[in-house]
């Protein structure tokens, strides 16, 4: 059988096979019991430093549920905390399995509020087991994150 998919249509399936449909901002804080998840079973942590625009912070906290097949992801947030951390937990929906975890340093006031400043993902930790993603590099982990950010949550990140 001869593939008559051009070169844009196969990279165009690979992407919708790994992020789905374009979702939308959840409106919502999503919680980490609206799913069911699986932690990681091999993980390895880099630092990475990347700014998340104070326009986006809310969006990207707020996570993201699945609605329907077609949305391959369950993101939610835990945070920030007194000292402004945070972590967005990212897993695949079908599976619950998770695959990435930002660490997010939020920028807030001295009464504990968020601020006008953007914000730093200050590390990223990923999915190393072949039974579950592959053989997934930093370099993959750090693409996948910002395509789920980017196609998957309508969060833009710098």
């Amino acid at each position: 059988m001869a593939n008559n998919l051009s070169t844009n249509q196969i990279a165009e399936l690979q992407h919708w096979s790994s992020f789905g449909q374009r979702g939308e901002s959840s409106q919502r804080r999503v919680g980490a019991s609206e799913w069911g998840t699986e932690p990681f079973q091999k993980p390895i942590t880099s630092d990475w430093d990347i700014s998340v625009p104070r326009t986006e912070l809310d969006k990207l906290l707020n996570g993201f549920q699945p609605q329907a097949m077609e949305d391959k992801w369950f993101v939610y947030a835990g945070g920030p905390d007194a000292q402004g951390d945070a972590a967005v937990h990212m897993f695949r929906s079908w599976t619950g399995y998770k695959m990435i975890e930002l660490k997010i340093k939020v920028s807030l006031d001295e009464n504990g509020k968020l601020t006008g400043a953007d914000s730093r993902i200050t590390a990223i930790t990923w999915e190393s087991s072949e039974e579950k993603c592959g053989d997934q590099t930093e370099e993959g982990a750090k693409v996948m994150a910002r395509e789920v950010c980017n196609w998957v949550m309508d969060v833009n990140l710098s």
